[in-house]
């Protein structure tokens, strides 16, 4: 019969709203999701719904109907620790839904404490590679309402917890494939007062997850006609962000970049990611440096290393790095080699260290011990095509 064709895994999304505006289907949705008022989680950042209006009036509207709300405020990056000093604050009657409204971390938190309010014992247990307990996948209803179009939180498997440290820092996942959100509102209008360098850092996450599943040996015929709308979008809309966010009406670049990073979620739970996350996994694992931050200085070196070990390879490996990589490039408005792409990156990375105040990874103390580190716990994942430590290293050393 000869070799196995390549099996298209269905691709399931959960309802979406994609519009401006589009927060105002908070309210129909929740009480969609649980008939008569109950208690709702609201998670969100420090300073979220200060800032947008719009969403506290979604919000209101919930508790004017008689839902009662309890506030889980996120900074930073959270640990499986932190997420259970939360659990012990939630309403001792239970919770019958979970709104996250902020970026890629508020959204894990909620989804882990949506997860997290149907096991027992500490969250730690259920994480991979640290814990010994196999999540059920039953959760509450939640919903995402991601702005700062980065990570596709809102449609991934796992949501990422860590506590880093050089002795026993750690960054992993709770997964099951029943946590992607009931419901997602994606709404340019909620993202227009994020800080320049945040929108700057989150889309060269999701760019990096967009090429990263493209470039990938796991990519399928129809991932692959989303990826290339998606990076289309991400490439007319990011440089734009980077330069100007903040000064200028981007909505339609917001809008656009949003959809771009939900599907940075749904091709990484389908294809798996490579060497730039296969590195800032446990970088994060070892020192605080935010995720975003993280992919905007790997990035380009990465594909710099992946496109020359390619080449060094040669045969059906080179010519199809070489063929992908040029494919992007003509996507981005650029020439039709490979190496145009990589002058591309290269150029954003610029971009957003002159106009998005992005700091190479030494301004966040990173030194040899953190690449040491780093190296031994590094993985190439699905990369298309295996690297070296030794080249690991250089990706690094470039990226400070």
């Amino acid at each position: 019969m000869g070799e196995a064709p390549p099996i298209l895994q269905p691709i399931q999304l959960p309802r979406m709203a994609h519009c401006p505006g589009a927060v105002e289907w908070l309210r129909p949705w929740a009480e969609e999701l649980c008939p008569g008022p109950g208690t709702l989680v609201l998670v969100t950042g420090r300073a979220t719904l200060a800032h947008l209006p719009a969403a506290r009036q979604a919000v209101g509207e919930l508790e004017a109907r008689g839902w009662s709300l309890a506030t889980v405020t996120v900074s930073g990056e959270p640990s499986a620790e932190w997420v259970d000093e939360q659990r012990q604050h939630l309403p001792a009657g239970g919770v019958d839904l979970v709104v996250a409204l902020g970026g890629g971390s508020v959204l894990d938190v909620g989804k882990t404490l949506a997860a997290m309010a149907c096991e027992q014992g500490p969250t730690r247990a259920y994480l991979e590679g640290v814990g010994d307990r196999a999540p059920s996948g039953r959760r509450v209803p939640w919903i995402a309402v991601p702005t700062t179009m980065g990570t596709g939180s809102e449609v991934t498997h796992n949501a990422v917890l860590g506590q880093p440290g050089l002795e026993r820092g750690y960054k992993k996942s709770l997964r099951h494939p029943g946590y992607v959100a009931d419901r997602v509102l994606l709404d340019a209008r909620l993202t227009a007062s994020v800080p320049r360098a945040v929108v700057a850092s989150a889309g060269m996450d999701a760019f990096s997850q967009l090429l990263e599943s493209y470039l990938a040996p796991t990519t399928s015929p129809l991932l692959d006609c989303w990826l290339m709308y998606a990076l289309e979008q991400a490439g007319a809309a990011l440089p734009e962000l980077i330069c100007r966010h903040g000064d200028a009406d981007l909505e339609a670049q917001r809008h656009a970049m949003a959809l771009a990073a939900t599907v940075s979620g749904v091709a990484l739970t389908h294809t798996g990611l490579g060497i730039v996350h296969g590195l800032i996994g446990p970088l994060g694992a070892v020192a605080p440096v935010p995720h975003g931050v993280a992919c905007a200085n790997v990035l380009s070196p990465a594909m710099h290393q992946t496109l020359a070990e390619a080449r060094a390879v040669g045969g059906a490996t080179q010519e199809r790095v070489e063929q992908r990589m040029a494919a992007v490039s003509v996507q981005l408005g650029g020439g039709s080699r490979a190496d145009e792409l990589i002058e591309a990156l290269d150029h954003w990375r610029h971009q957003a260290r002159l106009h998005a105040g992005l700091s190479g990874l030494a301004g966040y103390g990173i030194d040899h011990r953190h690449l040491d580190a780093v190296v031994e716990k590094g993985s190439n994942r699905r990369n298309a095509v295996a690297l070296s430590p030794e080249q690991w290293r250089s990706i690094l050393e470039e990226s400070l």
